[in-house]
């Protein structure tokens, strides 16, 4: 695909090149390398006084994602890995999800197209701020 925007050299590097320094979403990482480079928001999310809560949200359309890429098991990956592995199921009552996945059907890259996509986009991000806001963010 055609990038488009204005980019350095060396951005380019950092988002193409395996293992690149903002290479954090390649669907070709295995799940223990995605661990490695998005665990961290599990940990800080999981610290008594930090309160942080992720939206992973994924356009289905993103233009710059290779057809080849299946989004909604990488999404699902994705979202593992930040939450270092726990999915909000099973007995695990304690574990605290930081990380939610939004898959948005229509959208492409910056939600400029997806009839309904920027609302459910900004809806879902409202709700993930009331959970912020409120004593028990689970």
């Amino acid at each position: 695909t055609a990038f488009w925007a204005p980019i350095t050299a060396s951005r380019y590097v950092s988002l193409f090149d395996i293992g690149g320094s903002d290479d954090y979403f390649s669907s070709d990482f295995t799940n223990d390398e995605l661990a490695k480079r998005l665990g961290h928001v599990g940990d800080v999310g999981r610290r008594e006084s930090s309160g942080l809560r992720l939206l992973a949200a994924f356009s289905k359309k993103d233009e710059y994602v290779p057809e080849s890429v299946e989004r909604d098991v990488l999404l699902e990956r994705l979202v593992l890995a930040m939450n270092n592995g726990f999915d909000g199921g099973g007995g695990e009552s304690t574990a605290v999800v930081v990380a939610r996945g939004l898959m948005l059907e229509n959208g492409n890259h910056n939600l400029s197209k997806g009839e309904g996509d920027k609302e459910e986009f900004v809806e879902a991000v409202g709700k993930l701020m009331e959970l912020a806001t409120t004593s028990d963010v689970q």
